[in-house]
């Protein structure tokens, strides 16, 4: 094995709990098939009922997740740097369930769809900790996040 990779993208994806055991060919495989793009305040990064088209890594600032209903929008909740969210809708194969929306600017690392999918099939530990995780937050009734 060689020397670990110090790159700000890499240290970012280390800062996710579940990709923190990722080797460094790995990070830097996702870190190929991503592409970071920027949401200023307010700007929707999906809305519910939209195809769920990629994994959302929070690299600066938050994103609210909130359920657009008939009565407004109630908050599920509050993604922030090291966060990720779309991985229920992906994991699903379905459209998002809930919504997302920046709340202040934000930088967002975006894995589209079919290379998440294929890292989730050649890495299963990182499968496990992604299905970890959706199990955790529906079980709190926390946010199934989009």
């Amino acid at each position: 094995m060689g020397p670990t990779v110090s790159h700000s993208l890499v240290e970012a994806l280390r800062a996710v709990p579940d990709f923190a055991a990722l080797d460094d060919a790995t990070l830097l495989q996702i870190l190929g098939v991503s592409m970071n793009l920027a949401w200023s305040a307010g700007s929707v990064v999906f809305d519910k009922g939209a195809p769920a088209e990629a994994l959302y890594v929070v690299l600066s600032g938050r994103v609210r997740i909130y359920d657009a209903g008939e009565d407004g929008e109630d908050d599920v909740a509050t993604m922030e740097a090291g966060d990720y969210f779309g991985e229920h809708s992906l994991l699903r194969d379905t459209t998002h369930s809930k919504g997302a929306r920046a709340i202040q600017d934000s930088e967002l690392m975006v894995i589209p769809a079919n290379s998440f999918r294929t890292l989730l099939d050649r890495d299963p530990d990182l499968a496990g900790l992604v299905e970890a995780t959706l199990r955790s937050r529906v079980k709190e009734g926390g946010p199934a996040t989009g």
